[in-house]
């Protein structure tokens, strides 16, 4: 039997070329042509000894197949016009091959892998041996005797909790045996367990705290595992690790899902998760704790009934004869000659409020067959008269037929404690009723941070209960970018006693975040050892908002952030001085602290262009004269002799009186307008991938050509070594490109392009209508289209000012798709311009030759007007 070589191309030209070159030059090569995966899983369901493999397929990409070949130990190898950093990070030590493809490289290739297996492949490096033996991890799992139990609230509240925040489908709480998993909470699955040879979970516990599988598909562990490959097709799957104080792992707290999630989730979901997961354990163990507890109470019942400081016996078939102890009778305030006092002696030293319940309880002890008898009650004792609290504990023992025969008791004076009880009773409840009422959060802590209070205003907010609360539940109420900061304060005064002061921000129950300041001070024992934590968290989110109406400087900043080389800078009328930021000052060249300071405005004119400071001063001095708004482009001149453009845009803010006082504003550098490149170089690597698509097609075509004609081989092998130096020219001026993701629809498309030109403001871009797919072919033309419009409108039209907005409008016509192009409240447009540029024109013979559509411009007053029309069917491909 021949060699079988399975070749996984869609291009048939391509396919037949390779297939020619095996024959010719791989002995005994029987080639296996396959367009999609399925079909290549068929022929490798006959047996293959080699395969050649193109990412790109007509069913999607060829890495699930890889993994198969590779779990199956056949060898196989890339070829394809994709660069490697498309192919996943744990299949790059495959082999690949560029198209147009190398011949000697292939066959050598194919060669060495007949010959001796997969050249270069290593297989996945094994897990490491855990630290714990599975009868070890077992028996910490059952140690909670957990399993096989009923569902409980907390657990099916915290599933939905998972499920909600990871916007998934299915969330369980799981624990892993030996033979199965036992799902203690579950939503979306309706089973209780299932045997764990199908279990993700099992690898999840060998991982530490958060394993997350983007696409199971593309993971080899799981790429053939029932649930994945048949019903419920599971493509996602994030678990947090369920693990014991001893390192020990027994199951996790997972959501999984139907769909890939190739970004896997957020900061937000992975700690919401953890923090489940820790939510989960800290159950466990309270549970296990409590048990524990209960067995030691049990142990020390006993001991505990009877101990106390003074004694007494009571002989219960002589009608209540008593004996009691001399420390009995000093307590009771009674002489030693009451030693053996009647029933009715010691009925008659109750205090009148308790004697008929403490009568009863104690009657109803003995007549019920009870074992032991507990009461606390006041006594007025005859010695002082002082009325003091008792508490009694006792055993009632029984003959053989369970008739009471003997008591035996400890009674203990227990007035001060009960005085000290009513006091913080007392106290504790006109503390929390004056916490209640403060409009602050105020909350309590242990020596090591563990939250165990909040008042009223805490759940008010948040909506969260003391559960939910207790220990760190306040940290998913954080704002994501405000945890780490409070975290490292928190945790610095931890461990150093120092008040603690953050600023962060805080969820509400209705999906807000609030600004809050949250302020700490330790209280300290006599030897300074910290005894407890007490804190407050002041709402200052109307100072917030006031202080950001009153300095703009914050949403300067950011919109400098976003938008590139941004200055911020307040000028201050009166004062006659301008607070500049580092960017501004190394703009204009004026030393950084200077600026900062407050600088005379006139240090800024030096740098600015001879032929544009008469414009920049008339802005300022109409902003100076009127107020309002105002925005001015000019140029500088930097130290080096550069020139580099600059637009300036400020608000005049007004006094009590209407008075200009205030000018904050920001300075942009936009000689670099690199969200444009940007866009260009998507647009550049979706043109080199179909270069080299087609680099391969026509070697293909020649490679066909010269078999029929042997005449022109010479020539068809020199004009194939020149398309394949054209092909590593190409590569080499694009030696950097990354695979960018293929937008799937017209929106899709036009929010990616556009977004950035008006990013300052939700409301400056509308985007209306019906959506329709489109394909990589037209996603190129209408992003010239696009972005030449786009360019346009921020250097002439409606974004090139504040205020200024885009609105664009699809509809389906017939066959044909309409996209009007809006612009309002830009500057006003004099008419058609005299020419057209090159972009322009490049712009229309896209529409026209790519998408066999058309556009047209209405030069308004008020707006440019742009229609484009396409055919739907043309948009597709």
């Amino acid at each position: 039997m021949g060699n079988r070589i399975l070749i996984l191309e869609d291009e048939l030209l391509v396919a037949l070329d390779l297939e020619y070159l095996m024959e010719d030059h791989i002995a005994g090569a029987q080639p296996v042509l396959a367009a999609s995966v399925a079909q290549a899983r068929q022929a490798l369901a006959q047996g293959v000894d080699v395969a050649i493999l193109d990412v790109d397929v007509m069913d999607g990409k060829s890495f699930p197949l890889a993994y198969e070949l590779r779990r199956l130990g056949i060898p196989f190898v890339f070829v394809s016009a994709a660069y490697i950093a498309d192919i996943p990070a744990d299949l790059r030590e495959v082999p690949f091959l560029r198209k147009p493809v190398q011949v000697q490289q292939l066959v050598d290739f194919v060669a060495a892998a007949l010959a001796n297996g997969q050249p270069g492949v290593t297989a996945p490096p094994a897990l490491p041996s855990p630290p714990w033996s599975e009868a070890e991890r077992l028996a910490a799992l059952r140690s909670y005797d957990i399993l096989d139990t009923e569902r409980e609230g907390f657990f099916d509240e915290l599933t939905e909790i998972a499920a909600l925040i990871c916007k998934a489908p299915i969330a369980v709480v799981n624990l892993i045996e030996d033979t199965r998993q036992f799902f203690k909470a579950e939503i979306g699955l309706g089973v209780r367990e299932t045997p764990v040879d199908v279990s993700i979970c099992a690898h999840a516990i060998l991982q530490r705290e958060l394993f997350v599988v983007p696409d199971t598909t593309l993971d080899p562990r799981f790429a053939s595992n029932p649930l994945v490959t048949g019903e419920p097709r599971l493509r996602f799957y994030a678990g947090a690790l369920l693990e014991t104080p001893e390192g020990l792992p027994i199951g996790t707290v997972c959501v999984l899902d139907y769909q890939p999630r190739p970004d896997g989730l957020s900061r937000e979901q992975a700690l919401t998760l953890l923090g489940l997961a820790r939510a989960v354990m800290a159950k466990l163990e309270s549970r296990k704790i409590a048990a524990s507890l209960r067995r030691r109470e049990e142990e020390l019942a006993r001991l505990q009934e009877i101990a106390g400081i003074g004694g007494t016996e009571v002989d219960l078939r002589t009608g209540f004869t008593n004996d009691r102890s001399p420390q009995y009778l000093k307590i009771h305030g009674l002489p030693p000659s009451a030693r053996r006092e009647t029933h009715e002696d010691w009925v008659a030293r109750l205090h009148p409020e308790d004697r008929e319940r403490v009568e009863t309880l104690f009657r109803d002890a003995v007549r019920s067959g009870a074992r032991s008898y507990l009461a606390e009650y006041r006594i007025i004792r005859p010695s002082d008269g002082q009325i003091r609290w008792i508490s009694a504990r006792a055993e009632i023992e029984h003959d053989g037929q369970g008739v009471p025969i003997r008591l035996v008791a400890a009674h203990q004076d227990i007035t001060e404690r009960k005085r000290a009880e009513e006091a913080v009773h007392e106290s504790e409840r006109r503390l929390r009723a004056v916490l209640d009422t403060m409009p602050q959060i105020v909350w309590t802590t242990r020596p090591d941070g563990h939250h165990d209070y909040f008042n009223r205003r805490w759940f008010e907010f948040t909506g969260r209960t003391s559960e939910q609360s207790e220990g760190a539940g306040w940290n998913p109420v954080l704002h994501p970018e405000d945890r780490q900061k409070a975290w490292d304060a928190w945790s610095k005064a931890l461990a150093t006693g120092d008040p603690y002061e953050v600023e962060y921000r805080f969820r509400s129950r209705d999906g807000a975040y609030r600004w809050f300041i949250g302020r700490a001070v330790a209280l300290r024992d006599a030897d300074g050892k910290v005894e407890r934590w007490f804190g407050t968290c002041t709402d200052v989110h109307e100072l917030k908002l006031a202080e950001k109406r009153l300095n703009s400087n914050e949403e300067r900043l950011r919109l400098a952030l976003e938008a590139g080389k941004v200055g911020t800078w307040v000028w201050l009328l009166r004062e006659g001085i301008a607070h500049a930021d580092e960017q501004t000052a190394a703009m204009y060249g004026i030393d950084a602290e200077i600026a900062g300071n407050g600088a005379p405005f006139g240090l800024l004119l030096p740098a600015v262009h001879p032929e544009d400071r008469p414009k920049l001063k008339a802005m300022m001095t109409q902003a100076a004269a009127h107020g309002g708004e105002h925005e001015v482009e000019h140029r500088v001149m930097t130290g080096q002799g550069e020139v580099r453009w600059i637009v300036s845009r400020g608000r005049c803010e007004l006094d009590a009186q209407g008075r200009p006082s205030r000018f904050p504003g920001a300075s942009v550098d936009i000689t670099d307008l690199k969200r444009v490149e940007e866009a260009r170089e998507l647009i550049s690597r979706e043109l080199s991938h179909r270069i080299q698509n087609l680099f391969s097609l026509v070697n293909g075509l020649i490679s066909l050509s010269a078999r029929a004609r042997p005449e022109a081989a010479d020539f068809a092998t020199d004009l194939k070594l020149r398309l394949e130096t054209l092909a590593r020219a190409n590569d080499y001026v694009r030696p950097q490109m990354q695979g960018a993701r293929q937008q799937q629809t017209l929106h899709g498309l036009i929010r990616l392009l556009l977004t950035p030109y008006a990013s300052d403001s939700g409301e400056r871009l509308a985007l209306s209508g019906e959506d329709v797919e489109i394909g990589s072919g037209s996603a190129t033309a209408l992003a010239l289209v696009l972005h030449e419009q786009a360019t346009n409108a921020v250097k002439y039209g409606a974004l090139s000012i504040e205020g200024g907005r885009l609105e664009l409008a699809t509809r389906i016509d017939g066959d044909w798709l309409v996209l009007v192009w809006r612009e309002r409240d830009g500057p006003p447009v004099a008419g058609a311009p005299s020419r057209q540029g090159f972009g322009t024109v490049l712009a229309a013979r896209s529409m026209a030759g790519q998408l066999g559509g058309a556009m047209t411009h209405d030069w308004r007053s008020g707006g440019l007007q742009l229609t484009l029309r396409a055919p739907v069917e043309r948009l597709r491909h």
